[in-house]
């Protein structure tokens, strides 16, 4: 999304060592094993650094001055700006031919799916931290 939709030159993404590989394949730039280096000690500073995982205070060492951190959970610590996240048939419009060119795909992960009977199992899955992509729960059966 960062580049094909947004414009994005360069990406940094962070993930555990079997996951650097599917960093690669999904565009960064610059994967980062979290296991074993810390993202705010690199040299390199960045110009967004987006939060989805609740570490503001370290994003925010991570950004160059002038640069921005957003943030969708957890505590934010100034400079750094909360994203609520919506959708809405605007979003998917203007995502649509991204999706249909292929530019941007979206990822679910392979043990992700469930159905609506199978709901608090998906939370639990969730709550493992070992999610990659996204999970669904169906109400078509």
């Amino acid at each position: 999304l960062a580049k094909q939709v947004y414009g994005a030159s360069k990406i940094a993404a962070t993930a555990s060592t079997g996951k650097l590989d599917l960093l690669k394949s999904l565009g960064a730039d610059l994967p980062i094993d979290y296991t074993n280096q810390n993202f705010e000690d690199l040299p390199e500073k960045f110009d967004v650094v987006y939060d989805a995982v609740g570490q503001c205070e370290r994003a925010v060492k991570a950004v160059r001055e002038g640069g921005e951190v957003v943030t969708i959970y957890g505590a934010v610590v100034p400079p750094a700006t909360t994203f609520i996240l919506t959708s809405n048939g605007a979003i998917l419009e203007k995502l649509e031919p991204f999706l249909e060119s292929g530019k941007v795909k979206p990822m679910i992960d392979p043990n992700g799916i469930f159905p609506f009977s199978e709901t608090p199992q998906a939370f639990a899955y969730l709550e493992t931290g070992r999610v990659t992509g996204k999970v669904v729960i169906s109400i078509i059966p």
